[in-house]
């Protein structure tokens, strides 16, 4: 069969988780393609010249204060990063390229950079670009949300410090925003993908509100993907995880209309 369309996506480092969440969705007809950002001082990459707040001597309740110290992850760097690979991706003729990580661009905690990052994107590569958190709000919008309750592999902090008022900020209540227990202390940000679907979908309704409408799972090396539908049907309301959003409005940006099964009502909903 031809490929049609083609997906472009930049990913941390340290990120295995997206790619095959994109593998498993996509339908056949689209392919996707993967540059990845350098965004630490973690394994094979490249040392900091300078201290930009990556230390993995820094204690937990002072990383929890710090926007450089998401994990160890160094997101500045990594943004840094940014329009080398939008144009390495440019290179495969890509449909629309995509920014699929949560963190590096809500770690400000108002919108316009986000928005900053798409375009420094689309100006790198010719390319129309995305982001993570730009595929959310877009998700949210489009289901009708209006009061959302955050769980995520995040420290509190930067999910109620940076996460809540960027999304307040376009429009939406956000009536909780929680981090799953034991990523509190983490400093590693290999561990988030280590979480387990069960260990989500045990965890999120312990902090999900009564009033909310919309759940929402951020952290694309979060398995949130997979605990979309065990969620839905547990609780009995919309649930969003990034990489689901992300695919969502990939595709519907490429003109895929045709609903995908298994990975939770949004992606139903592409038509």
């Amino acid at each position: 069969m031809p490929v049609t369309k083609r997906i472009g996506a930049l990913v941390p480092a340290t990120n295995p988780v997206v790619e095959p969440d994109f593998y498993r969705v996509l339908p056949p007809e689209i392919t996707v393609h993967f540059e990845r950002m350098f965004n630490g001082d973690w394994g094979n990459q490249p040392k900091s010249t300078k201290n930009t707040g990556h230390q993995i001597d820094i204690s937990s309740e002072e990383a929890a204060t710090v926007d450089t110290a998401l994990f160890g992850f160094d997101a500045d760097k990594m943004n840094e990063d940014v329009s080398r690979g939008a144009r390495s991706l440019s290179n495969i003729k890509p449909d629309i390229l995509v920014y699929a990580c949560t963190s590096g661009t809500y770690h400000k905690g108002y919108i316009q950079f986000d928005q900053e990052m798409s375009e420094e994107m689309q100006t790198a590569s010719g390319v129309e670009s995305i982001t993570a958190v730009g595929a959310c709000i877009e998700a949210f919008k489009f289901i009708g949300s209006k009061r959302l309750s955050i769980a995520g592999p995040y420290r509190h902090f930067h999910l109620r410090e940076r996460l809540k008022p960027l999304l307040e900020e376009a429009g939406f209540n956000v009536v909780s925003a929680d981090g799953e227990p034991w990523m509190q202390d983490s400093m590693n940000p290999l561990e988030i993908e280590e979480e387990t679907v069960q260990t989500i979908i045990d965890f999120v309704p312990t902090v999900v509100k009564d009033e909310a409408d919309t759940i929402f799972l951020p952290g694309t090396a979060w398995r949130g993907l997979d605990a979309v539908e065990p969620l839905e049907q547990k609780l009995g309301k919309t649930v969003i995880s990034v990489n689901q959003a992300t695919i969502w409005l990939a595709l519907r940006r490429i003109g895929w209309t045709e609903p995908i099964q298994g990975f939770g009502s949004l992606l139903r909903k592409l038509a």
